[in-house]
């Protein structure tokens, strides 16, 4: 039987609410702050432990009775407000929403590899370098006198092939959430292609610029396996440990679908506010579930907590991306903040079974866009290093360049500027 784990949002961790949760539990928490490369959550939590992320207030545990938690959230004297069970997020890029569909959609699996096999062999465009860089340009990049040198940048996502030439020798800090895989290994590539976007510079082989931030400090959290594929918890542990870090800026390139009118989560949301109040910003991609212009599908989690800055996705014609999720529930939660380039994105890469010949490789997504707004970020800090996480925030969405003809719901503010 496959175990199952709960993410529980604690009101307060005083030393006698711990206590009365781990009698009502029947576990014993340990405080992430006893965690180290030695003792890693993973090999803590089971049946009789959980970890407790101190940064956030939130609690893991494992196998627990879902109706004892049930009723726990109902007594007014138990420090436990809130549970979910864990969830499962995936690279927001397009290869991995088609690798969805053909699980999820047998009947059409023959199109879906027609058009993973044309994604996947697309040679890169040979265009000039204003074209080129596209993105870059769009955000006005060519005025900034800023690098982001001095910010700390952290990607969540499938770790970072450290072996790439535009990052060896670097001094990059990282670490694994993910049990028997390592951070410095990127044999799926997605999280490499990431922090090439926020934190690259030039391409080695034809000179050409391709990053945004490239004196900002590289950190890396390995919270998606090599297939592409992570949990809540691993989500939260990362988090955490960003926050004890002190990092400034933290990049989820990943998504978990949500259904239509679905409210979003208590959870991210007390996570994200937690995280601002520790002048920590978290953005992440809204998600790639539409099939514009016909089906725009929800914001995904955690973008679609008000206290995460959801980025949307655009093309190089100024129009939204076809794969781009909308803000459809603006009300409860679940708009976009903000948007930023996402097709056709050109960055790092590991030489693997899709990219057999060079260390540059061609992606889109939500994914692709989110970095670009936390690379942005960090430009934003450098030049304004008095101003906390929440007032960046307000600065980028002021900033930002509404586009004609495009609505709230599919860009938020606009396209984010210099």
């Amino acid at each position: 039987m496959e175990n199952e784990r709960y993410i529980v949002v604690l009101e307060d961790q005083h030393k006698n609410s711990l206590k009365k949760v781990e009698n009502e539990l029947d576990v014993n928490i340990t405080s992430s702050e006893f965690l180290s490369a030695e003792n890693r959550s993973y090999d803590v939590i089971d049946d009789d432990n959980g970890v407790l992320y101190k940064n956030l207030g939130v609690l893991v545990v494992e196998n627990r009775d879902e109706a004892q938690l049930k009723n726990a959230v109902k007594n007014d004297s138990n420090p436990i407000v809130y549970f979910e069970k864990e969830r499962d997020f995936f690279s927001a890029d397009e290869l991995s929403i088609i690798s969805e569909l053909k699980k999820q959609f047998a009947e059409i699996a023959d199109k879906i590899t027609e058009l993973e096999k044309y994604i996947i062999n697309k040679p890169l465009p040979q265009k000039s370098l204003v074209e080129m860089e596209w993105g870059l340009k769009a955000l006005g990049l060519g005025n900034s006198l800023y690098t982001g040198k001095g910010v700390d940048i952290c990607i969540l996502d499938t770790g970072l092939e450290l072996s790439h030439p535009d990052f060896f020798g670097k001094n990059i800090e990282g670490k694994s959430f993910i049990a028997g895989e390592d951070w410095n290994r990127d044999p799926n590539g997605h999280g490499t292609h990431c922090a090439g976007v926020a934190t690259g510079n030039i391409r080695l082989d034809n000179g050409k610029r391709y990053g945004i931030a490239k004196d900002a400090n590289l950190k890396i959290a390995k919270v998606l396996s090599d297939a592409g594929k992570g949990t809540t918890s691993s989500v939260i542990d990362a988090i955490d440990w960003a926050i004890t870090k002190k990092f400034r800026i933290l990049s989820l390139s990943l998504a978990s679908p949500v259904l239509l009118n679905e409210a979003p989560s208590p959870l991210f949301e007390t996570v994200g506010a937690r995280a601002l109040e520790n002048n920590c910003i978290i953005i992440a991609a809204a998600g790639n579930d539409s099939n514009r212009p016909a089906v725009p599908k929800p914001v995904s989690m955690p973008a679609n907590s008000m206290s995460v800055m959801a980025v949307g996705a655009i093309d190089g014609q100024m129009k939204v991306a076809k794969f781009s999720n909308a803000g459809l529930n603006p009300s409860t939660g679940g708009n976009v903040n903000i948007c930023a380039p996402g097709v056709d994105i050109i960055s790092s890469y590991p030489k693997n079974s899709k990219n057999k010949t060079g260390n540059y490789y061609s992606m889109s997504g939500t994914s692709m866009a989110t970095p670009h707004v936390s690379g942005l970020i960090a430009l934003y800090m450098e030049q304004f290093p008095e101003k906390s996480a929440k007032e960046i925030w307000e600065l980028i969405e002021m900033k930002a360049k509404p586009i004609e003809g495009l609505k709230y719901r599919d860009i938020g503010n606009g396209l984010v500027q210099i």
